[in-house]
């Protein structure tokens, strides 16, 4: 029985090595198996895009530009005021839609005035005599404006810019009264006011830039 029995423990002792690499060789090979799944999960990973935010450009619209509005006399400059200005029996004379042309003024005067597309010609004196003033608001084109105001300084008036204005003055005696002309230019603007004073067409002219300033509110005047 002991003889039997230690023999058979040799056989058990024997035996066990072999079971156990086995095992083991099963459990590397599951290792390696497993860590060839997680490289190539991690490589798939990686190799995914990246998402880029993308910003959308926006313009902003440009304003636009209204055409160009001239106000009424009387709102350009109101009796009372042309009163002020001149005198108590100043009344409205002249109101009309159109540049008038006498025909014995500078060439560029006529040649603006027949290109004008919009106008405003206004009238203020007092009845039966031979004192007054007038106003001219019109839309002009670049070339007549600069035509106009070379052709002005040529003849005598004095010129100054300002703010974008351009201003031409000329003052004159002449064999019943003193006559003054008053020219703005800006922009596409063409405002005349003729009197006996430079002082009343600086003012006449001042209170008509103003009130068309606000009744084109889009347009930089």
């Amino acid at each position: 029985m002991n003889a039997r029995s230690a023999s058979n423990r040799v056989a058990a002792t024997q035996g066990r090595p072999t079971v156990t690499a086995a095992a083991t060789s099963a459990v590397l090979l599951l290792v390696a198996l497993a860590g060839c799944g997680g490289g190539t999960a991690q490589t798939a990973s990686s190799s995914a895009p990246t998402p880029t935010n993308t910003t959308t450009a926006t313009s902003t619209p440009l304003p636009t530009i209204e055409p160009l509005i001239i106000p009424g006399c009387d709102t350009m400059l109101p009796l009372s005021s042309a009163k002020s200005l001149f005198s108590d029996s100043t009344q409205v004379l002249g109101d009309d839609d159109s540049v008038p042309i006498r025909g014995d003024e500078l060439p560029e005067i006529g040649t603006a005035a027949s290109n004008a597309s919009i106008a405003k010609n206004c009238v203020w004196g007092v009845p039966n005599s031979d004192g007054g003033f007038s106003l001219t608001v019109t839309d002009i084109t670049d070339t007549d404006a600069a035509n106009l105001k070379a052709a002005l300084l040529a003849s005598g008036f004095l010129g100054a810019t300002s703010g974008g204005v351009t201003t031409l003055e000329l003052s004159g005696e002449n064999m019943v009264s003193t006559t003054a002309d008053t020219h703005y230019l800006v922009g596409d603007l063409w405002i005349h006011a003729s009197g006996t004073s430079l002082s009343l067409t600086t003012d006449v002219a001042n209170a008509a830039l103003d009130e068309v300033r606000l009744a084109n509110p889009t347009r930089t005047y």
